[in-house]
Protein backbone atom coordinates (compact mmCIF):
# COMPACT_ATOMS: atom_id res chain seq x y z
CA UNK A 1 0.00 0.00 0.00
CA UNK A 2 1.50 3.33 -1.01
CA UNK A 3 1.65 5.95 1.76
CA UNK A 4 0.32 9.38 1.38
CA UNK A 5 4.07 10.76 2.78
CA UNK A 6 5.39 8.86 -0.10
CA UNK A 7 2.80 9.64 -3.03
CA UNK A 8 3.02 13.27 -2.20
CA UNK A 9 6.74 13.11 -2.11
CA UNK A 10 6.57 11.62 -5.94
CA UNK A 11 4.23 14.14 -6.80
CA UNK A 12 6.63 16.60 -5.45
CA UNK A 13 9.52 15.81 -6.66
CA UNK A 14 7.83 15.58 -10.36
CA UNK A 15 6.36 19.02 -9.86
CA UNK A 16 9.01 21.17 -9.18
CA UNK A 17 11.08 20.20 -12.58
CA UNK A 18 7.40 20.43 -14.42
CA UNK A 19 7.60 23.37 -16.91
CA UNK A 20 3.82 24.09 -15.73
CA UNK A 21 5.15 24.33 -11.80
CA UNK A 22 5.44 28.08 -11.32
CA UNK A 23 3.11 29.16 -14.26
CA UNK A 24 -0.01 27.40 -12.43
CA UNK A 25 1.31 28.78 -9.39
CA UNK A 26 1.36 32.39 -10.60
CA UNK A 27 -1.97 32.00 -12.24
CA UNK A 28 -3.71 30.96 -9.22
CA UNK A 29 -1.97 33.92 -7.69
CA UNK A 30 -3.31 36.15 -10.57
CA UNK A 31 -6.76 34.78 -10.21
CA UNK A 32 -6.74 35.13 -6.42
CA UNK A 33 -5.65 38.98 -7.10
CA UNK A 34 -8.14 39.69 -9.15
CA UNK A 35 -11.28 38.08 -7.29
CA UNK A 36 -9.87 40.14 -4.45
CA UNK A 37 -9.75 43.48 -7.06
CA UNK A 38 -13.31 42.66 -8.44
CA UNK A 39 -14.31 41.94 -4.44
CA UNK A 40 -13.35 45.49 -3.44
CA UNK A 41 -13.64 47.39 -7.09
CA UNK A 42 -16.99 49.05 -5.75
CA UNK A 43 -16.77 49.60 -2.06
CA UNK A 44 -17.99 52.96 -1.06
CA UNK A 45 -14.18 54.10 0.70
CA UNK A 46 -12.75 52.75 -2.94
CA UNK A 47 -15.50 54.67 -5.26
CA UNK A 48 -14.50 58.29 -2.90
CA UNK A 49 -10.71 57.36 -3.45
CA UNK A 50 -11.30 57.19 -7.29
CA UNK A 51 -13.24 60.22 -7.14
CA UNK A 52 -10.47 62.11 -6.13
CA UNK A 53 -7.29 60.25 -7.62
CA UNK A 54 -8.70 59.51 -10.84
CA UNK A 55 -5.95 59.57 -13.77
CA UNK A 56 -5.68 56.95 -16.05
CA UNK A 57 -8.84 55.44 -14.45
CA UNK A 58 -11.30 54.19 -17.24
CA UNK A 59 -14.38 55.58 -16.91
CA UNK A 60 -16.60 54.38 -20.17
CA UNK A 61 -17.25 50.60 -20.49
CA UNK A 62 -16.51 50.04 -24.10
CA UNK A 63 -13.34 51.76 -23.63
CA UNK A 64 -12.35 49.31 -20.45
CA UNK A 65 -13.74 46.33 -22.60
CA UNK A 66 -12.05 46.93 -25.56
CA UNK A 67 -8.35 47.97 -23.40
CA UNK A 68 -8.66 45.01 -21.92
CA UNK A 69 -9.55 42.69 -25.22
CA UNK A 70 -6.66 44.18 -26.98
CA UNK A 71 -4.17 43.24 -24.10
CA UNK A 72 -5.60 39.85 -23.93
CA UNK A 73 -5.20 39.37 -27.32
CA UNK A 74 -1.62 41.17 -27.56
CA UNK A 75 -0.47 39.01 -24.40
CA UNK A 76 -1.47 35.89 -26.49
CA UNK A 77 0.41 36.27 -29.20
CA UNK A 78 3.48 37.18 -26.82
CA UNK A 79 2.86 33.69 -24.91
CA UNK A 80 2.65 31.58 -27.90
CA UNK A 81 6.00 33.21 -29.45
CA UNK A 82 7.81 32.53 -26.08
CA UNK A 83 6.77 28.72 -26.03
CA UNK A 84 7.93 28.60 -29.14
CA UNK A 85 11.27 30.56 -28.58
CA UNK A 86 11.57 27.73 -25.65
CA UNK A 87 10.72 24.86 -27.63
CA UNK A 88 13.45 25.90 -30.35
CA UNK A 89 15.74 26.37 -27.42
CA UNK A 90 15.18 22.91 -26.26
CA UNK A 91 15.38 21.31 -29.32
CA UNK A 92 18.64 22.78 -29.99
CA UNK A 93 20.18 21.33 -26.50
CA UNK A 94 19.25 17.98 -27.96
CA UNK A 95 20.77 18.34 -31.42
CA UNK A 96 24.03 20.19 -30.28
CA UNK A 97 24.49 19.40 -26.61
CA UNK A 98 22.63 16.12 -24.86
CA UNK A 99 19.21 15.52 -24.41
CA UNK A 100 20.22 14.55 -20.92
CA UNK A 101 20.06 18.58 -20.63
CA UNK A 102 16.30 19.19 -21.36
CA UNK A 103 14.91 18.52 -18.07
CA UNK A 104 17.08 20.98 -16.39
CA UNK A 105 16.42 23.48 -19.31
CA UNK A 106 12.80 22.65 -19.15
CA UNK A 107 12.56 23.10 -15.18
CA UNK A 108 14.33 26.42 -15.74
CA UNK A 109 12.93 29.03 -13.05
CA UNK A 110 13.49 32.37 -15.04
CA UNK A 111 11.22 30.87 -18.16
CA UNK A 112 8.38 29.49 -16.04
CA UNK A 113 8.25 32.97 -14.13
CA UNK A 114 7.69 34.62 -16.98
CA UNK A 115 5.51 32.47 -18.78
CA UNK A 116 3.33 32.32 -15.64
CA UNK A 117 3.38 36.10 -15.83
CA UNK A 118 1.96 36.34 -18.98
CA UNK A 119 -0.64 33.51 -18.65
CA UNK A 120 -1.63 35.38 -14.85
CA UNK A 121 -2.10 38.63 -16.76
CA UNK A 122 -3.97 37.54 -19.74
CA UNK A 123 -6.23 35.40 -16.87
CA UNK A 124 -6.63 38.49 -14.67
CA UNK A 125 -7.83 40.37 -17.75
CA UNK A 126 -10.74 37.72 -18.75
CA UNK A 127 -11.89 37.91 -15.46
CA UNK A 128 -12.38 41.24 -15.59
CA UNK A 129 -13.98 41.76 -18.72
CA UNK A 130 -16.49 39.42 -17.35
CA UNK A 131 -17.65 42.01 -14.90
CA UNK A 132 -17.98 44.75 -17.40
CA UNK A 133 -21.87 45.16 -17.87
CA UNK A 134 -23.30 46.34 -21.56
CA UNK A 135 -25.68 48.85 -22.15
CA UNK A 136 -23.87 51.49 -21.06
CA UNK A 137 -23.35 50.87 -17.47
CA UNK A 138 -21.54 53.15 -15.28
CA UNK A 139 -20.13 50.36 -13.22
CA UNK A 140 -16.54 50.30 -14.52
CA UNK A 141 -13.26 48.47 -12.84
CA UNK A 142 -11.46 51.05 -13.74
CA UNK A 143 -8.61 50.18 -10.72
CA UNK A 144 -8.40 46.73 -12.58
CA UNK A 145 -8.16 48.02 -15.83
CA UNK A 146 -5.57 50.63 -14.65
CA UNK A 147 -3.46 47.21 -12.81
CA UNK A 148 -4.10 45.52 -15.92
CA UNK A 149 -2.45 47.88 -18.05
CA UNK A 150 0.55 47.88 -15.26
CA UNK A 151 0.91 44.53 -15.66
CA UNK A 152 0.93 44.90 -19.60
CA UNK A 153 3.73 47.11 -19.73
CA UNK A 154 5.53 44.73 -17.12
CA UNK A 155 5.12 42.29 -19.65
CA UNK A 156 6.51 44.09 -22.44
CA UNK A 157 9.86 44.54 -20.09
CA UNK A 158 9.77 40.59 -18.78
CA UNK A 159 9.36 39.67 -23.07
CA UNK A 160 12.84 42.11 -23.22
CA UNK A 161 14.22 40.26 -20.05
CA UNK A 162 13.02 36.87 -21.77
CA UNK A 163 14.98 37.47 -24.93
CA UNK A 164 18.31 38.11 -23.45
CA UNK A 165 17.62 34.74 -21.29
CA UNK A 166 16.70 32.62 -24.13
CA UNK A 167 19.48 33.99 -26.64
CA UNK A 168 22.15 32.91 -23.56
CA UNK A 169 20.35 29.81 -23.02
CA UNK A 170 21.70 28.59 -26.58
CA UNK A 171 24.82 29.20 -26.04
CA UNK A 172 26.84 26.01 -25.08
CA UNK A 173 29.14 28.55 -22.74
CA UNK A 174 26.07 29.46 -20.51
CA UNK A 175 24.73 25.99 -20.42
CA UNK A 176 27.80 24.45 -19.45
CA UNK A 177 28.31 26.95 -16.79
CA UNK A 178 25.05 26.28 -15.46
CA UNK A 179 25.70 22.81 -14.79
CA UNK A 180 28.84 23.68 -13.35
CA UNK A 181 27.78 25.76 -10.10
CA UNK A 182 25.06 23.72 -9.94
CA UNK A 183 27.03 20.90 -9.23
CA UNK A 184 29.65 22.40 -7.60
CA UNK A 185 27.12 23.85 -5.05
CA UNK A 186 25.84 20.37 -4.26
CA UNK A 187 29.04 18.95 -3.64
CA UNK A 188 29.98 22.35 -1.57
CA UNK A 189 26.22 20.93 0.54
CA UNK A 190 27.97 17.24 1.11
CA UNK A 191 31.27 18.82 1.89
CA UNK A 192 29.55 20.89 4.35
CA UNK A 193 27.21 18.42 5.97
CA UNK A 194 30.35 15.76 6.37
CA UNK A 195 32.13 18.09 8.06
CA UNK A 196 30.03 18.95 10.53
CA UNK A 197 29.43 15.75 11.94
CA UNK A 198 31.51 14.52 14.82
CA UNK A 199 33.23 12.45 14.47
CA UNK A 200 32.75 11.25 10.87
CA UNK A 201 30.37 8.73 10.21
CA UNK A 202 31.75 5.65 8.98
CA UNK A 203 29.72 2.79 6.76
CA UNK A 204 28.65 0.09 8.93
CA UNK A 205 29.84 -3.05 8.69
CA UNK A 206 26.80 -4.59 6.92
CA UNK A 207 27.78 -8.13 5.90
CA UNK A 208 25.52 -10.18 8.04
CA UNK A 209 22.79 -7.68 7.83
CA UNK A 210 18.99 -8.94 6.63
CA UNK A 211 18.95 -8.09 3.11
CA UNK A 212 16.27 -6.85 1.09
CA UNK A 213 15.41 -7.23 -2.94
CA UNK A 214 14.30 -4.43 -4.41
CA UNK A 215 10.03 -5.27 -6.19
CA UNK A 216 10.00 -2.52 -8.97
CA UNK A 217 12.96 -1.59 -11.98
CA UNK A 218 14.23 1.73 -12.77
CA UNK A 219 16.51 4.20 -12.26
CA UNK A 220 17.27 4.56 -8.39
CA UNK A 221 16.89 8.54 -8.21
CA UNK A 222 15.41 9.76 -4.42
CA UNK A 223 14.62 8.49 -1.43
CA UNK A 224 11.85 10.01 1.10
CA UNK A 225 14.38 10.54 3.53
CA UNK A 226 11.84 12.10 6.29
CA UNK A 227 9.74 8.78 6.03
CA UNK A 228 12.69 6.53 5.96
CA UNK A 229 14.66 8.28 8.71
CA UNK A 230 10.90 8.67 10.79
CA UNK A 231 10.80 4.82 10.26
CA UNK A 232 14.78 4.03 11.09
CA UNK A 233 14.32 5.64 14.58
CA UNK A 234 10.60 4.16 15.23
CA UNK A 235 12.05 0.32 15.17
CA UNK A 236 15.58 1.23 16.34
CA UNK A 237 16.93 -0.15 12.83
CA UNK A 238 20.18 1.04 10.78
CA UNK A 239 20.10 1.03 6.78
CA UNK A 240 22.62 0.51 4.15
CA UNK A 241 21.37 1.53 0.36
CA UNK A 242 23.45 -1.03 -1.82
CA UNK A 243 22.81 0.82 -4.84
CA UNK A 244 24.36 4.42 -6.23
CA UNK A 245 22.16 6.97 -7.40
CA UNK A 246 21.17 6.70 -11.05
CA UNK A 247 21.67 2.77 -10.76
CA UNK A 248 19.30 0.96 -13.02
CA UNK A 249 17.91 -1.92 -10.36
CA UNK A 250 16.16 -4.60 -11.56
CA UNK A 251 13.26 -6.41 -9.85
CA UNK A 252 15.05 -8.77 -7.68
CA UNK A 253 18.55 -6.66 -7.20
CA UNK A 254 19.63 -6.32 -3.68
CA UNK A 255 18.45 -2.98 -2.45
CA UNK A 256 19.09 -2.21 0.95
CA UNK A 257 20.48 -3.55 4.23
CA UNK A 258 18.98 -3.72 7.82
CA UNK A 259 20.65 -4.46 10.87
CA UNK A 260 18.31 -6.97 12.23
CA UNK A 261 15.28 -8.55 11.10
CA UNK A 262 11.97 -7.26 10.43
CA UNK A 263 8.44 -8.50 9.58
CA UNK A 264 7.28 -7.65 5.92
CA UNK A 265 5.08 -4.67 6.98
CA UNK A 266 8.38 -2.77 7.86
CA UNK A 267 9.93 -3.63 4.78
CA UNK A 268 6.81 -2.86 2.76
CA UNK A 269 6.98 0.75 4.01
CA UNK A 270 10.54 1.24 3.56
CA UNK A 271 10.40 0.03 -0.16
CA UNK A 272 7.63 2.36 -1.03
CA UNK A 273 10.04 5.46 0.02
CA UNK A 274 11.99 4.76 -2.80
CA UNK A 275 11.64 6.70 -5.85
CA UNK A 276 12.64 5.67 -9.83
CA UNK A 277 12.48 8.11 -12.63
CA UNK A 278 14.58 8.36 -15.82
CA UNK A 279 14.78 12.62 -15.44
CA UNK A 280 18.67 12.83 -14.71
CA UNK A 281 18.36 16.79 -12.37
CA UNK A 282 22.04 17.83 -11.60
CA UNK A 283 20.38 19.82 -8.61
CA UNK A 284 19.36 15.58 -6.88
CA UNK A 285 23.44 14.39 -7.28
CA UNK A 286 26.87 15.91 -8.49
CA UNK A 287 27.15 12.77 -10.69
CA UNK A 288 23.71 14.08 -12.84
CA UNK A 289 25.72 17.40 -13.66
CA UNK A 290 29.15 15.25 -13.83
CA UNK A 291 27.23 13.51 -17.25
CA UNK A 292 25.75 15.99 -18.42
CA UNK A 293 29.11 17.97 -18.24
CA UNK A 294 30.92 14.76 -19.45
CA UNK A 295 27.74 13.86 -22.26
CA UNK A 296 28.51 17.49 -23.95
CA UNK A 297 32.01 17.19 -24.52
CA UNK A 298 31.45 14.08 -26.14
CA UNK A 299 28.78 15.30 -28.39
CA UNK A 300 31.31 18.15 -28.90
CA UNK A 301 34.18 15.63 -30.18
CA UNK A 302 31.74 13.60 -32.40
CA UNK A 303 32.36 14.29 -36.54
CA UNK A 304 29.17 16.29 -36.84
CA UNK A 305 30.17 19.15 -34.19
CA UNK A 306 33.66 18.74 -33.89
CA UNK A 307 34.17 21.28 -31.59
CA UNK A 308 37.24 20.54 -29.68
CA UNK A 309 37.24 24.17 -27.83
CA UNK A 310 34.06 22.97 -25.88
CA UNK A 311 35.36 19.31 -24.59
CA UNK A 312 38.59 21.44 -23.03
CA UNK A 313 36.42 23.83 -21.46
CA UNK A 314 34.00 20.87 -20.21
CA UNK A 315 37.36 18.59 -19.00
CA UNK A 316 38.49 21.50 -17.02
CA UNK A 317 35.44 21.98 -15.52
CA UNK A 318 35.45 18.59 -14.36
CA UNK A 319 38.82 18.86 -12.91
CA UNK A 320 37.67 21.34 -10.84
CA UNK A 321 34.52 18.86 -9.44
CA UNK A 322 36.43 16.29 -9.33
CA UNK A 323 39.13 17.95 -7.04
CA UNK A 324 35.86 18.28 -4.47
CA UNK A 325 34.59 14.72 -4.78
CA UNK A 326 38.16 13.45 -3.67
CA UNK A 327 37.09 15.21 -0.16
CA UNK A 328 34.61 12.88 0.03
CA UNK A 329 34.07 9.23 0.93
CA UNK A 330 32.62 6.96 -1.10
CA UNK A 331 28.80 6.82 0.68
CA UNK A 332 26.16 9.33 2.15
CA UNK A 333 23.96 9.61 4.80
CA UNK A 334 21.08 11.28 6.12
CA UNK A 335 21.93 13.40 8.78
CA UNK A 336 19.62 13.17 12.39
CA UNK A 337 19.43 16.32 14.74
CA UNK A 338 19.65 13.83 18.02
CA UNK A 339 21.44 11.18 17.13
CA UNK A 340 24.17 9.43 15.10
CA UNK A 341 22.47 8.55 11.34
CA UNK A 342 20.28 5.30 10.83
CA UNK A 343 20.62 5.67 6.70
CA UNK A 344 23.91 5.56 4.72
CA UNK A 345 23.32 5.36 0.88
CA UNK A 346 26.21 3.84 -1.23
CA UNK A 347 27.91 6.02 -3.83
CA UNK A 348 30.11 5.41 -7.05
CA UNK A 349 33.55 4.99 -6.25
CA UNK A 350 36.23 7.55 -7.24
CA UNK A 351 37.50 4.97 -10.02
CA UNK A 352 34.26 3.35 -11.31
CA UNK A 353 33.33 8.15 -11.21
CA UNK A 354 36.14 8.57 -13.21
CA UNK A 355 35.70 5.98 -15.45
CA UNK A 356 32.27 6.84 -16.24
CA UNK A 357 32.73 10.66 -16.41
CA UNK A 358 36.36 10.95 -18.23
CA UNK A 359 36.58 7.84 -19.87
CA UNK A 360 34.17 8.97 -22.83
CA UNK A 361 35.95 11.98 -23.44
CA UNK A 362 39.09 9.88 -23.76
CA UNK A 363 37.24 7.24 -25.75
CA UNK A 364 36.05 10.13 -28.69
CA UNK A 365 38.82 11.98 -28.20
CA UNK A 366 41.47 9.99 -28.64
CA UNK A 367 42.95 11.22 -32.43
CA UNK A 368 42.86 14.70 -30.64
CA UNK A 369 46.19 15.61 -29.17
CA UNK A 370 45.12 18.61 -27.26
CA UNK A 371 41.93 16.46 -26.03
CA UNK A 372 44.65 14.14 -24.77
CA UNK A 373 46.80 16.59 -22.91
CA UNK A 374 43.81 18.36 -21.23
CA UNK A 375 43.16 15.14 -19.50
CA UNK A 376 46.78 14.85 -18.70
CA UNK A 377 45.92 18.60 -17.37
CA UNK A 378 43.43 17.52 -15.53
CA UNK A 379 44.89 14.74 -13.66
CA UNK A 380 48.26 16.83 -12.50
CA UNK A 381 45.91 19.79 -11.25
CA UNK A 382 44.17 16.57 -9.32
CA UNK A 383 47.40 15.02 -8.31
CA UNK A 384 48.50 18.09 -6.77
CA UNK A 385 45.54 18.21 -4.42
CA UNK A 386 47.38 16.21 -2.01
CA UNK A 387 44.57 13.24 -2.05
CA UNK A 388 44.69 9.98 -0.53
CA UNK A 389 47.55 7.15 -1.51
CA UNK A 390 44.39 5.26 -2.58
CA UNK A 391 42.62 8.02 -5.07
CA UNK A 392 46.27 8.88 -6.50
CA UNK A 393 46.49 5.11 -7.46
CA UNK A 394 43.48 5.47 -9.28
CA UNK A 395 44.23 9.14 -10.69
CA UNK A 396 47.54 7.86 -12.02
CA UNK A 397 46.07 4.38 -13.09
CA UNK A 398 43.45 6.43 -15.37
CA UNK A 399 46.58 8.88 -16.34
CA UNK A 400 47.88 5.08 -17.70
CA UNK A 401 44.89 4.65 -19.73
CA UNK A 402 45.23 8.60 -21.73
CA UNK A 403 48.53 7.58 -22.35
CA UNK A 404 47.46 4.03 -23.99
CA UNK A 405 45.14 5.77 -26.16
CA UNK A 406 48.11 8.28 -27.23
CA UNK A 407 50.23 5.75 -28.16
CA UNK A 408 47.70 4.32 -30.00
CA UNK A 409 46.79 7.06 -31.95
CA UNK A 410 48.77 9.79 -32.16
CA UNK A 411 51.74 9.46 -34.95
CA UNK A 412 53.22 12.61 -35.15
CA UNK A 413 56.34 13.30 -32.91
CA UNK A 414 55.71 16.90 -31.86
CA UNK A 415 52.35 15.74 -30.82
CA UNK A 416 54.05 12.76 -28.80
CA UNK A 417 56.60 15.26 -26.99
CA UNK A 418 53.74 17.22 -25.78
CA UNK A 419 52.59 13.95 -24.06
CA UNK A 420 56.03 13.14 -23.28
CA UNK A 421 56.24 16.38 -21.45
CA UNK A 422 53.06 16.17 -19.45
CA UNK A 423 54.26 12.85 -18.26
CA UNK A 424 57.32 14.15 -16.51
CA UNK A 425 54.82 16.83 -14.96
CA UNK A 426 52.31 14.19 -13.78
CA UNK A 427 55.21 11.82 -11.82
CA UNK A 428 56.99 15.35 -10.69
CA UNK A 429 52.77 15.52 -9.30
CA UNK A 430 53.13 12.07 -7.79
CA UNK A 431 56.15 12.17 -6.00
CA UNK A 432 57.32 9.18 -7.16
CA UNK A 433 55.20 7.31 -4.71
CA UNK A 434 53.95 5.45 -7.32
CA UNK A 435 55.64 3.83 -10.35
CA UNK A 436 56.66 6.05 -12.94
CA UNK A 437 53.75 6.56 -16.01
CA UNK A 438 55.94 4.97 -19.07
CA UNK A 439 56.83 7.51 -22.01
CA UNK A 440 55.03 7.30 -25.16
CA UNK A 441 57.48 6.32 -27.97
CA UNK A 442 58.63 8.34 -30.47
CA UNK A 443 57.99 7.87 -33.98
Amino acid sequence: MISPSNLLFRVYQRAIHSLAFYPTLIALGFVFACLVNISIEYQPWLMSIKETFDVGLVRNADNARLILGTLVGGLVSLMVFSFSMVMVVLNNAAAVLSPRVLPGLVSSKSHQKTLGFYLGTIIYALLLITTIELNGSDKVPSLGVLITLGLGIACLALFVYFIRSISQSIQVEYILSNLYHVTRDVLASRISKMAAQSPAPKWPADHKWQQTLSERSGYFKEINFAMTNELLSEHDLTMTIQVHRGFFVMEGHPLFRLNRKVDDAIINKLLDCFDFFIEEYPSTHYLFGCKQISEIAVKALSPGINDPGTAIKSIDMLSVLFSQRLNLPDFDFSELEDEPPRLFLNELPLDQLLQQIIGPIRTYGAADPSVLVSLLQAFKNLLHQNPKPEHKAQLLRHACSVLESADEHLSTPRDREEINDFIERINSAGKQDLPALSRVKAS
